[in-house]
């Protein structure tokens, strides 16, 4: 049986690929040349873009042990990949984020506010995690929504 999260995103991508027709619901994969991951940062299905987790590693792999480092770090490689997928923050329309200590949730909180506009802030889940890639203390994954023109 699949969790909870995982079946609403195949519910989510179910009616991503229905609500869109044959020629606009095709999968767009943005990936980086360089990338040495096995996965592309943000993905397209219909109408949605899928953003990979992004945990708060700084740019040379290290993981900072303050949160608000970490927050920032993870909402600026968010940044990256929405700016790939050719959108911005205010095209996020949910958030999932994974802390490894719920106590860290307002610093989280605190960083994460500043990267959305007031009154545009997207619907969110939050829950702690025994254990993130790296020993990162967060993580973060959106879904953005682009409308695509009716054909």
């Amino acid at each position: 049986m699949l969790s909870h999260p995982l079946r609403c995103l195949v519910m989510l991508i179910t009616l991503a690929l229905t609500a869109t027709d044959a020629a606009s619901a095709q999968l767009v994969f943005h990936a980086r040349p360089d990338a040495t991951v096995p996965f592309s940062p943000a993905v397209e299905a219909g109408d949605l873009v899928f953003l990979s987790g992004m945990i708060g590693a700084a740019p040379d792999g290290s993981i900072p042990p303050a949160m608000a480092d970490q927050a920032r770090y993870a909402m600026d490689g968010l940044g990256a990949s929405l700016k790939l997928a050719g959108l911005g923050f205010d095209d996020v329309a949910k958030c999932t984020v994974m802390l490894a200590d719920m106590k860290t949730w307002g610093d989280f909180n605190r960083v994460y506010a500043t990267y959305f506009k007031p009154g545009r802030m997207p619907a969110r889940s939050a829950f702690g995690a025994t254990a993130l890639a790296f020993g990162a203390g967060v993580e973060v994954e959106c879904i953005a929504y682009r409308p695509h023109p009716k054909r």
